[in-house]
Parts: C-alpha cells; structure tokens; sequence
C-alpha cells in the first residue's frame, strides 16, 4: 500500500526539525566545553584590580556556560594591555575556549602609540563589559601634598605601569597639560608594585589606582589616611570622592578639555570582556549571554557587594558603540594629545 504524505504531516515534521535544532546546537555547546578548561586571560599583573574581577568571574561563570566549564586564570602583564591584545589576536584559540578581560586604554593605544600597538579592535569580538571606572591620582604622605596648588608648585616622582596605558601617557598628559613639575618613572608592573613603592617612599605619587581596585583592595588603607586621592579623571566624579577635584574642571580651553577626555574616556567601559574575531556564531552568542547572566546572578552580586567590585553591565553593542568614538577622535585632538607626550618606548 502506497502511504499518503499530507502536508499536515510534512508540517509536523519540520515544526520537528526546527524544534530539535536548537537543542541539538545547545548540546553541541556543552559537549565542546565541558571537554577541556575555559582560559580567562588577563592583561595585568596577578595582584592587580583586573585579576580580581577575573577570579570572580572563573567562580560564577561556569554555572552560566552549557558543560560548565573549570575557567583558568591566564595573567599576560605588560605594555600596559598591549602583550595581552597581541596575545589574543595572534596565538589565543579562536573557538571560545579563550576570551579575555582588556585594558580598556588598548582602544586609544593605536592612536596614541601607533608603533607599539599592533591592532585594532576589529580584531576582537567584544562579549560585554562588567563596569564603568574612574581614574585616579594618589599621594603619599611623606610629600605632604595638601592642594591642587601644591601638585602644579612640587616637583614629585610620579609612578607608572607603562608608556601605552593610562599610568604611562595619562600622568605625561596631565604633567604636560597642567604644568605639573613630575618625574614620571614607568616600568613598574602594575598596581600592586607602585603601592608597595609608595610606601617604601620611592615614590611620591602616581595615577594608577581605578576606583574599583581602590575599593576591593586598598579601602581601608585610603581611610587610614595611608595615601590620599588628589585627582579624579573623566569620564565623571565618583560618589565615594567628595570633595575631589576631575581634572576636567581644571581645563582652561576646549582643546584641554577634548584631549581629557580621549585619554580618560575608555574608562567609561572599564572591565570589557572580549574573544578573538573568528570565533563560531553560536558560541560568542552564547558567550555573550553567559556573561551578562553572571553579571545579574543574585550569588555574584552578593560575593561582588562583599569584597567590594562595582558591576555595571554593558552590553557588547554599546561597549562597540564607545571603542569607535574612541578611535574616531578626530585626529587634531589626537595629534595635540600626542604632541603632549614625549616619544618614549614600553618596558
């Protein structure tokens, strides 16, 4: 007997189909990742406000990943993020098993210093953000700086983690910009070794602390009065800073106040999360809604209020939006900018 196919039939069977799909995509996921260890690669040093924010995404991440994943911290310090950029694009798998948590100042670095920064970000393909920063600048007590008056008339050695980050060009800008009589001594690899300078009175001041880290590890040491916040940078002033002076209120002219903000300004995407461009369709999406799950997920916000981590989630749109105005500065701020900060090479 010759079986009749109805298209009733034909539509159940499709409906079928496409009803399996997903799930047979979702189990391709989670077989993929739970065969191996997921490396989360850092772009700081292993004490650094960065690092923190990694390990407590490798302990809450994995519950939001098909196959749940062990996630590896990976600490790839130097050039201010630019080791770590290059990293990705260039030797990190680009299959998902591998994103990395940036140095937000690698979106200005290619403008900035265009014969150290290799790539641009076309060459990632950003996951999120997990906050917004502000930058600032600290001083030690034994310069017994009081006043923005006694930052233009001191001359102090300031403390820096490189030439291409915020620590490295901000602190020239800001010395170049306002007068401040600072010298600037990069090469130290990251924050947790300026502060242990600081200390030691090596130093007398630097612009390296983000709030966040400033929250998480050195809270208690900045109430004790055991260094003191004297400088707040854009992109805005920070609720747990009364009283502390932006530096954009400090600009005299349009041109200061436009090169404050290219160089201060990727802050506003503070902890952005990315994967090398390449990676499959179906795991960056789910990569994507795997951290923006975690950012929400009421067990990380309750360890993250704990120890003191800001979140603030943006999502990979925005945080694309944000890179482009920064490499769309048109290029007379960043020739000023530029123009400010004297020719000198990464450590």
């Amino acid at each position: 007997m010759r079986r009749i196919v109805t298209a009733a039939a034909v539509a159940f069977a499709m409906s079928q189909l496409a009803l399996s799909a997903p799930q047979a995509r979702a189990d391709a996921i989670a077989d993929f990742y739970k065969s191996k260890p997921m490396t989360l690669s850092v772009g700081s040093a292993a004490a650094s406000g960065f690092t923190i924010y990694a390990r407590l995404m490798s302990r809450h991440m994995p519950r939001h990943i098909p196959g749940a994943p062990t996630i590896v911290i990976e600490n790839l310090p130097g050039a201010s993020g630019l080791r770590h950029m290059d990293h990705l694009v260039t030797v990190a798998p680009k299959d998902g098993s591998t994103i990395g948590l940036l140095n937000p100042s690698v979106a200005a670095a290619p403008l900035l210093t265009p014969d150290l920064a290799k790539h641009r970000s076309d060459k990632l393909a950003w996951i999120g953000s997990a906050n917004s920063e502000v930058s600032t600048c600290m001083f030690w007590p034994h310069v017994n700086v009081k006043d923005i008056d006694d930052l233009k008339k001191r001359e102090l050695v300031i403390g820096g983690s490189g030439a291409a980050g915020s620590s490295g060009i901000g602190a020239e800008a800001l010395r170049s910009i306002f007068g401040f009589k600072w010298k600037i001594i990069s090469g130290y690899q990251g924050s947790a070794d300026i502060m242990l300078a600081g200390a030691r009175k090596e130093i007398d001041g630097a612009c390296i602390l983000l709030m966040s880290a400033l929250r998480a590890q050195y809270w208690e040491q900045f109430q004790r009065g055991e260094f003191k916040i004297m400088l707040q940078m854009p992109p805005g002033n920070h609720p747990d800073l009364p009283g502390v002076i932006n530096t954009i209120d400090l600009a005299q002219n349009e041109e200061q106040r436009l090169a404050l903000e290219f160089i201060y300004g990727y802050w506003a995407f503070g902890r952005p999360f990315a994967a090398p461009a390449g990676v499959p369709a179906d795991r960056l999406q789910m990569l994507r809604a795997a951290l923006k799950a975690t950012l929400e997920d009421p067990q990380f916000l309750a360890e993250s209020q704990k120890i003191g981590v800001s979140v603030d989630y943006m999502d990979p749109a925005e945080l694309d939006r944000r890179v482009r105005a920064i490499e769309n500065t048109p290029a007379s701020v960043v020739a000023k900018v530029r123009a400010l900060v004297p020719a000198h090479q990464s450590p």
